[in-house]
């Protein structure tokens, strides 16, 4: 009785012992989806607080694992297939993952209200299906933040995050897909797609991508300082083997910048506003959206750069664009950061109707507030 007392013991011991990845694929979240290739508790606990609240549409996440930040920093990661290596070799037990290709048309700006707040309004267009996720970081040693992730790169359409079947396993993948985002200090951070050729520096320095450095902006830069002293540790790489992208960067004083990587060079402009052409007048202006930057101008010259929330969130449906056949059509979201409250309101498919609040200071999926026009 001794003997097999002990065994049982020894077998309870084994078990509890085992790898995380080894028991992950018993592992289901609350409306059934497996995620097989999870390693630890902690990406279990990210992925089971995924919850639905537009329909399939979209969707929040309390991220609380450890995304290798440093890691991915170190891996020369400079394209889709190698971020995608990353997470497969790095965060997750394997699998079979795959990507798309990023190509959206966009619109971003930046203003004050009458009150002296910072406004940051951004469209992410894009002719795709897919879900929006809100996604919440709070690294260890960096800056909390909320930011918007299209998981459709990673092919999670509508409804797929919770439909009881799909593999969430990628979806640990979220913190270097995040398109637009806020931190904690009140900096943000808007990507936008650019044509010509794609930005490829040889400057000896590790290599970044894109999203990689839009997720090192957000964790450790407080400010447009310090977000472009940090990326100049870095040679810039498009994931796009035909396109470039650019940065609108805004921060907490009202400061604002494009970040364009023009013929490899990095450049940092003095504007407040971009779609998806360059600024930098080296590229002649090189690139498509220009009657939206036209509406933006008109708008923004006649406002002074003085508006309310509500004339921002108007701005942004001014420019949004209807699902077409080009492939930088359909605005996905609108979101409207505010830098001095740390406020987010999102508009997800132009329902400029049904508009969800969020807060930086939102913890353990507080619930989105709706607010109605």
């Amino acid at each position: 009785m001794m003997m097999k007392a002990l065994f049982a013991a020894i077998l309870c011991l084994c078990l509890t012992a085992m790898p995380s990845a080894a028991r992950a694929e018993e592992w289901k979240t609350k409306a059934g989806n497996p995620a097989a290739n999870l390693v630890t508790a902690a990406q279990r606990a990210s992925v089971a607080s995924l919850r639905d609240i537009d329909g399939g549409l979209f969707y929040t996440m309390d991220y609380s694992a450890d995304y290798k930040l440093d890691d991915i920093l170190k891996a020369n990661v400079d394209d889709v297939k190698s971020c995608i290596d990353f997470v497969r070799n790095s965060l997750l037990n394997g699998g079979n993952m795959s990507a798309g290709l990023p190509d959206a048309g966009c619109s971003a700006f930046t203003v004050r209200t009458p009150e002296g707040a910072v406004l940051c309004g951004r469209n992410f267009d894009y002719k795709m299906d897919m879900t929006a996720v809100l996604l919440r970081t709070a690294p260890k040693g960096g800056y909390r933040s909320i930011g918007m992730v299209d998981a459709g790169w990673v092919g999670y359409g509508i409804g797929s995050l919770s439909n009881g079947r799909s593999d969430l396993s990628m979806a640990v993948s979220f913190p270097y897909l995040t398109m637009d985002g806020m931190n904690e200090k009140g900096l943000t951070v808007s990507v936008l797609k650019l044509d010509g050729e794609p930005a490829r520096q040889e400057g000896g320095k590790p290599r970044i991508m894109t999203t990689v450095a839009i997720r090192l902006m957000l964790d450790r830069a407080a400010d447009i300082d310090e977000a472009l002293a940090l990326l100049r540790n870095y040679d810039m790489y498009s994931p796009m083997p035909d396109a470039n992208f650019h940065f609108l960067l805004s921060d907490a004083s009202g400061r604002s910048a494009v970040l364009e990587y023009s013929n490899n060079k990095m450049v940092a402009l003095d504007e407040n506003y971009a779609t998806n052409f360059y600024l930098d007048p080296e590229m002649k202006a090189l690139g498509h959206g220009k009657e939206r930057y036209q509406i933006l101008k008109s708008v923004l010259d006649f406002k002074k750069n003085i508006m309310t929330e509500g004339e921002a969130m108007a701005l942004l449906s001014l420019v949004s664009q209807p699902e077409t056949e080009a492939s930088t059509s359909m605005t996905q979201w609108s979101a409207l950061y505010d830098l001095t409250a740390l406020e987010l309101t999102v508009a997800i498919r132009r329902n400029y109707e049904k508009l969800f609040h969020f807060s930086i200071d939102d913890k353990d999926g507080a619930a989105a507030e709706l607010k109605s026009r």
